[in-house]
């Protein structure tokens, strides 16, 4: 074997692709990538690429006399090759301890959108944006608009030569056109003073 580590109980399929590629191409159940000419035993493992965290298989194919990029996620083609589906709704597929670069086929399973939703819920990464989200709010007092922020928009509206649509200035501070026209008659944040 040449300079290849596989795995005990690691087991590779060969890929499918519709596309005259140079090599051929097989996936394991470990979620690792290789390439071959003849025999998948003298297969090479591939790095391949990362997309949002996810390892990817990248590869150039011809179209239309243009060269076009392509990628396939690395745990869609270890679900494909060596999970069986138990329904065809179960069209998305989880990494059970959601980390993004883990494909062994034992941390992977087919999923129906619901229990998708319902998994990323859990997901740790989940949690800690909706706490960040909290705090952002608890310190903004509940509000988009900070004492800061408003003071700042009522010293450009405060400006003489103020030509700036509202509207601009609203969406500057992702808030509504009508907020801008509340702050700037008083009916609004009228206690800050600037």
């Amino acid at each position: 074997m040449p300079q290849n580590r596989f795995y005990p109980n690691e087991e590779f399929k060969e890929i499918e692709i519709n596309a005259s590629l140079q090599l051929r191409y097989a996936i394991s159940n470990r979620g690792r990538l290789i390439s071959f000419s003849d025999e998948i035993e003298n297969g090479r493992i591939l790095k391949g690429g990362l997309s949002d965290g996810y390892p990817t298989f990248r590869f150039k194919i011809k179209k239309d006399d243009k060269i076009v990029n392509k990628y396939l996620f690395l745990y869609k083609l270890v679900a494909q090759y060596f999970i069986p589906k138990q329904s065809e709704d179960q069209t998305y597929v989880l990494h059970l301890d959601y980390n993004r670069s883990n494909d062994d086929v034992r941390n992977l399973r087919w999923a129906t959108k619901a229990e998708m939703m319902a998994h990323s819920r859990k997901s740790p990464r989940v949690i800690q944006a909706k706490k960040n989200l909290i705090e952002h709010n608890l310190k903004a007092d509940g509000r988009k608009l900070t004492t800061t922020k408003v003071m700042l928009i009522k010293k450009i509206l405060a400006r003489p030569e103020q030509k700036t649509r509202l509207k601009m200035i609203a969406k500057q501070f992702g808030v509504s056109e009508m907020q801008i026209r509340r702050i700037a008659s008083g009916e609004n944040w009228g206690h800050v003073k600037v």
